[in-house]
């Protein structure tokens, strides 16, 4: 997390000095003008002006100052909580640490409880769910990294959570590498129940589901999306990210998966420039993979797909999607085969392997 420290007082910059070295150098420090403890922070005249460059920039910051004054400075930046950055508050005497914004998804109250054991300050958190010590589903969203769906349902969710209801968390295990997200449940005292179970309506009052899956339920309910499926595209010069888009969704409705499952897609090297296929990967906010041709044949090759003169001639390769899926996904065998929308075909593949996270950047 890139945090900044931002203090108003010469006692403020002291503690945002002290607080630095126990965050291990993690953190920038801003103070005023004037008031600044060392030559190592960068200073400012105004407030208002620094956090309106900066507010952008960072992924937490703590404010040493009247909780008023950083409600005031940070209102016009405030956007979204899936978005916001984490805001904690603390006094220039040290005694208390305030969780003010994106307290569960920007991780403010683990932000808080740090800043609160580094400087043995007091730490302050209101979130409902934490302060009955409950489970909330945005908190189990951001330790397993699952994607919110519909993110209009988790105040519900919580709400219930919080006024005792019976919400059950269940657990798709036909996910690959399903077992990994017992721990951080466990570590929150969630019991993952398996999703077979769902059909118990009468068992529960409303469900959190940990699927990549498209269901039919009637009761209240939200999904917890993990990152499973490998997109492969091949489209024509010119195809608009909305037609990529539109594309996309539909083969996943086709499959029963959750646009909001996507990980990654894939394409062929020679569409490096295709202006829709980068905007469409940045809609999605996943990385778009390229594969030379020598790549995408040999797993033709393997795979036995069928191919097109027509593509061979236009790009060099006789099929693009089908083989772009497999490789995005490390995968062996494919949910999808070569479907066929204008301008467009997509092919879908589960994910067996996150390698472009540690692949080296070209």
């Amino acid at each position: 997390m890139k945090v900044a420290i931002i203090s108003v007082t010469y006692k403020g910059a002291l503690l945002a000095e002290q607080l630095a070295k126990k965050l291990d150098g993690k953190a920038d420090v801003f103070a005023k003008s004037g008031r600044s403890a060392t030559d190592t922070a960068t200073t400012y005249d105004s407030l208002s002006h620094l956090i309106q460059d900066i507010f952008a920039n960072y992924d937490g910051f703590i404010f040493i100052m009247a909780t008023g004054i950083v409600v005031r400075v940070i209102a016009p930046h405030i956007q979204d909580k899936r978005f916001d950055p984490a805001v904690v508050v603390m006094d220039d005497g040290g005694q208390h640490a305030i969780s003010l914004l994106s307290g569960h998804i920007g991780k403010a109250n683990e932000l808080a409880a740090t800043v609160a054991k580094a400087v043995n300050a007091v730490p302050v958190i209101t979130t409902a769910t934490d302060v009955a010590g409950l489970p909330a589903a945005d908190v189990l969203a951001v330790k397993m990294d699952l994607f919110i769906e519909p993110f209009e349902q988790l105040k519900t969710i919580n709400a219930a959570i919080v006024n005792g209801d019976h919400v059950s968390f269940f657990m798709d295990r036909t996910l690959q590498n399903y077992t990994h997200f017992y721990l951080p449940a466990v570590e929150m005292g969630v019991r993952l129940i398996d999703m077979d179970d769902l059909g118990t309506i009468e068992e529960y009052d409303s469900a959190v589901v940990i699927t990549d899956k498209e269901l039919y339920m009637t009761k209240p309910h939200l999904y917890l999306r993990p990152a499973t499926l490998a997109i492969g595209i091949g489209c024509r010069r010119g195809t608009t990210s909305a037609e990529i888009l539109t594309a996309i969704e539909a083969c996943c409705r086709k499959i029963g998966r959750s646009p909001k499952s996507i990980a990654v897609l894939g394409t062929t090297q020679v569409k490096h420039d295709e202006v829709g296929l980068l905007a469409a990967a940045q809609q999605l906010e996943v990385p778009l993979k390229f594969f030379t041709n020598d790549e995408l044949q040999q797993c033709i090759t393997e795979q036995n797909f069928t191919t097109s003169s027509f593509v061979e001639d236009q790009i060099g390769v006789g099929n693009v999607c089908e083989p772009a899926a497999l490789l995005a996904g490390q995968a062996n065998s494919l949910l999808l085969a070569r479907t066929v929308h204008p301008k467009i075909t997509i092919a879908i593949a589960e994910v067996k392997c996150r390698w472009w996270e540690s692949a080296p950047e070209a």
